[in-house]
């Protein structure tokens, strides 16, 4: 079994040493070329004391392991006052540039084709995208083609809220605290998740509060065909008037369980 096992170690440094020499062998065939460009901000200004190398992937050795996307980087080389840097650098007609530079982000790839690298400040490159994700939260909420209230609900909010669980009747229900307003403010609808029946003794019993004051609605279990899943389940609120303040505090009160949830409200999205 040593024998074997002596054998087996051999064969594995074998080959180990002759990829390695591969490699090496295949790293010598690339003659040393000098890649020149230059580095400029979004409005085609220089860029100084930037950072630069060339890099391309290949087999190598990483952590151990042979891997075939070992990064294999040219020194870095600071660009002059006029934004032009030069690297020597031994390596295939094409590699991967980097740029870097403190308060400045490279936003798309260049390589030795590219005669100019183009850097955004990093600032400016966050304002961008944080406004690019409040617009597609936007679209994300605004009501789909025909779309119903329950629709509606199953797609975005139950996308967007966390659900508070309850011992209710024996079995867990899950109230999804978050009303959808109508349009009229007179009504509201929200989703539990459990059980119909558990459901409907739920909408029976539960009551809402303003500011700890207990308000005049009537709830109803709404049973209707959605995308949600099948244990999803609606009760419509219906209020006298439902306007709320943003200092004002939405609470329901389930008597049968002492549970008290805050309860948030989603105004009725825009249709398209």
């Amino acid at each position: 079994m040593n024998k074997f096992k002596h054998k087996y170690s051999a064969t594995v440094i074998k080959i180990a040493c002759a990829f390695l020499l591969l490699t090496a062998a295949a790293g010598c065939t690339y003659g040393t070329q000098t890649i020149t460009g230059k580095v400029v901000d979004e409005s085609g200004a220089a860029l100084s004391d930037v950072a630069v190398s060339a890099c391309y992937s290949g087999w190598g050795w990483s952590s151990g392991y042979v891997v075939w996307d070992k990064d294999y980087c040219s020194e870095l080389t600071l660009t002059n006052n006029d934004g032009t840097y030069i690297i020597y650098v031994k390596g295939p007609d094409i590699m991967r540039l980097r740029a870097k530079k403190d308060g400045w982000i490279q936003t798309q790839d260049f390589n030795t084709k590219d005669s100019r690298i183009s850097l955004t400040k990093t600032e400016k490159h966050s304002s961008r995208q944080a406004a690019e994700t409040r617009l597609r939260e936007e679209k994300f909420r605004n009501r789909l083609p025909d779309e119903s209230n329950a629709e509606y609900y199953c797609r975005v909010i139950l996308s967007k809220i966390q659900p508070v669980t309850l011992d209710y009747q024996g079995e867990p229900l899950s109230i999804v605290p978050s009303l959808l307003k109508y349009d009229n403010h007179a009504a509201a609808l929200f989703a539990v998740r459990g059980s119909s029946m558990a459901a409907s003794s739920f909408a029976n019993e539960v009551v809402f509060r303003i500011n700890g004051q207990t308000v005049n609605s009537k709830s109803s279990f709404s049973s209707v065909v959605t995308t949600c899943k099948s244990d999803i389940h609606f009760i419509e609120a219906k209020f006298p008037d439902l306007y709320l303040g943003k200092d004002e505090r939405l609470e329901i009160l389930v008597p049968s369980t002492r549970a008290l949830l805050d309860m948030q409200t989603w105004s009725n999205p825009v249709k398209p």
